[in-house]
């Protein structure tokens, strides 16, 4: 059941912004006073201050996420590389010392008091095995497996492939029963199926083997996105409400393990590594560890606000606007590092986008109405009235699970 105090708080967050400074404008003769005062009620509007705070951190994110991308790209790809000596031949194992190296930044932001401890519980090791764990291992072999596909196929095919991530999400939805199928979501799917199509027919360099891995890729970012919301908001009793470095501190050493483990298996490091120019003289590696460095700081700034987007708003916002990031690294691919992107690849793209975003129209849509329903129970306990019934084929209860692992506004009064 919805709080009273925080669905009161919204409603008032709602209210229009300009209609309200215009009533305070009705005394006010002289437009010369008009300026000041309708900036002083745009700043004094919290809904306006979280939705400039969320742009600025999803803003950041895209930065970070876009400069990410084009220098391992630039490290791992074929005919790439740094200061001659080819693409670097180990792409798990650099993902590996990554987080590492992670794990090692998040200890010295906590400690130096950059980022504030919210919760001083301990998980117990059920909760551990529960939270934790599924979600290190998953983002591990996500980001483990990007980066190695990252070695085989193009940028920009890439990044339009990891664009299918919603599919996979409602997949886990269905599974965990928290999502029920409708024709709304199966056409959904089926956008986003013939925009992935398309794309496919129109790489020119493709790749099977890693098209096969970045698709999984995709499919174990739904579920990692969608475990790192419980971890993070919390969800009943399910939810451990801790901060972004708090959270990055647990799963990044998981994660380094679990990809290291895949490094050792696949990579044959015992063979790779001795014959790498990358580890020939003691000046190479001291060279290589600072390019290894480079790219795990970028790569903890990034996933610090890509938490921080997600504690503040939800996995559903983050993916919001993590389809327009995929434009921008597009578009960074192609002017950045001269990667070819053909007509058919434009149309595919454009409607793979068309699905994400009647995606995330049609979570929106519920979200909204299950807004309205608790505002309306709400009103009516108050004034003791019977409460009004509701179509509940159509509208989420804010206290279902659904909430817990998809919802926006009814987590947080600071939703973009």
């Amino acid at each position: 059941m919805a709080d009273p105090h925080t669905v009161e708080h919204r409603e008032s967050e709602l209210q229009p912004i300009l209609p309200a400074a215009a009533e305070s404008l009705g005394d006010h003769s002289t437009s010369h006073s008009r300026k000041p005062l309708i900036k002083h009620h745009l700043w004094q509007n919290a809904l306006f201050r979280a939705a400039l705070k969320n742009l600025a951190l999803i803003c950041t994110w895209y930065f970070f996420s876009t400069l990410l991308s084009l220098w391992n790209r630039s490290l791992l790809g074929q005919n790439h590389g740094f200061f001659g000596k080819g693409p670097f031949p180990a792409p798990l194992l650099m993902t590996s010392l990554q987080f590492a190296a992670q794990v090692l930044m998040a200890k010295l932001v906590l400690r130096l008091g950059l980022s504030k401890r919210l919760s001083k519980e301990e998980l117990s090791w059920e909760q551990y095995c529960k939270q934790v764990l599924p979600n290190g291992i998953s983002t591990g072999l996500d980001i483990g497996l990007s980066n190695f596909s990252l070695s085989l196929i193009t940028l920009s095919f890439y990044t339009m492939c990891k664009s299918t991530t919603p599919v996979f999400l409602l997949g886990f939805a269905f599974l965990w029963g928290i999502e029920r199928p409708s024709w709304d979501l199966a056409g959904v799917v089926a956008v986003i199926s013939l925009g992935l199509t398309l794309l496919v027919a129109g790489e020119t360099a493709f790749n099977m083997t890693g098209f096969v891995l970045v698709m999984s890729a995709s499919m174990l970012s739904g579920l990692r996105w969608t475990i790192t919301q419980v971890l993070l908001q919390g969800s009943g009793e399910h939810g451990s409400g801790k901060g972004p470095v708090e959270v990055l501190l647990q799963l990044a050493p998981v994660m380094s393990v679990t990809v290291l483990v895949m490094s050792v298996l696949v990579e044959r490091l015992w063979e790779v590594l001795p014959t790498s120019p990358y580890f020939e003289t003691p000046g190479h590696l001291l060279v290589t560890a600072g390019l290894l460095l480079f790219g795990g700081v970028i790569a903890f700034l990034m996933v610090w606000v890509e938490f921080k987007v997600i504690s503040e708003t939800s996995a559903l916002t983050f993916m919001v606007a993590g389809t327009f990031k995929e434009i921008v690294t597009v578009m960074a691919a192609v002017v950045f590092l001269g990667e070819d992107f053909s007509f058919i690849n434009g149309v595919g793209l454009l409607i793979l986008i068309s699905g994400v975003v009647l995606f995330n129209y049609t979570k929106y849509r519920k979200m909204v109405l299950g807004e309205i329903r608790a505002s309306s129970e709400l009103k009516t306990r108050h004034t003791g009235a019977s409460s009004p019934k509701a179509d509940t084929a159509d509208v989420e209860s804010p206290t279902t699970p659904t909430n817990g692992v998809m919802s926006t506004a009814t987590q947080r009064g600071t939703g973009l």
